[in-house]
């Protein structure tokens, strides 16, 4: 079998109630190396902010913020280890997982928790992502450490008028948020269906039908017509 290497996330694509077989299969093709891909700068900003005042009070609070001792008794974290420094190969398909958490948490009785942060509000359409970051949570447990609970963290944005008034400072203004942690279960049974679906679809050597209704189909369709 050909190898595969896939993040996390992108093997999270295959749970996603929209998901298109066809597009799928293109990302794998070209290794999910996409022209016209952007990812904004302010959001890598975000993510660094977000870890160092989760530290900060890991560190510093005493005791800790509500939210965080739903999720147990934090005392410490770990360095996050490069991407190279923590590859899965799955034998069964030949396809090597990797992915980098946003954090990887420290419990009083030595166990872990990895964290992954949102910066969103938990609203229904988040609701619609959760099967793909259930797979993502898994697989860096799986890299990780399998012993490790899981749970998504919504840093949401904090943006009424109210909110507003009160944080405008002489030079701009500032902006609050506030954590909602969501749990992800534990379950392997997923990450192997995906795997699985994975290597099906890569196997092909003509593209699957895409989903009904894609728009990404319907504008690769678009492009074609322009070239062919």
């Amino acid at each position: 079998m050909e190898p595969i290497r896939i993040s996390a996330k992108n093997l999270g694509y295959t749970a996603l109630e929209k998901f298109c077989p066809r597009c799928y299969w293109l990302k794998l093709k070209m290794a999910h190396k996409l022209p016209w891909q952007s990812f904004p700068g302010i959001f890598s900003s975000i993510d660094a902010y977000t870890k160092h005042c989760v530290h900060y009070m890991i560190d510093n609070w005493d005791p800790k913020p509500d939210w965080m001792v739903g999720v147990g008794d934090i005392v410490g974290y770990e360095k996050v280890p490069h991407w190279s420094k923590s590859l899965y190969t799955d034998q069964k398909t030949n396809i090597t997982l990797s992915g980098i958490p946003d954090d990887i948490w420290v419990k009083a009785d030595g166990g872990k928790v990895i964290p992954d942060y949102k910066t969103a509000k938990h609203t229904d359409a988040q609701d619609k992502l959760f099967p793909m970051y259930e797979i993502q949570g898994n697989v860096y447990s799986i890299l990780l450490d399998k012993t490790a609970e899981i749970c998504l963290i919504y840093m949401e944005p904090e943006t009424t008028k109210s909110d507003a008034e009160i944080n405008i400072v002489d030079t701009g203004f500032k902006m609050g948020f506030e954590a909602i942690v969501v749990p992800i279960e534990t379950d392997r049974s997923k990450v192997r269906a995906a795997l699985t679906l994975t290597r099906e679809i890569f196997d092909m050597d003509t593209p699957p039908v895409g989903a009904a209704g894609c728009k990404d189909c319907e504008l690769l369709d678009k492009v074609y017509e322009v070239f062919k």
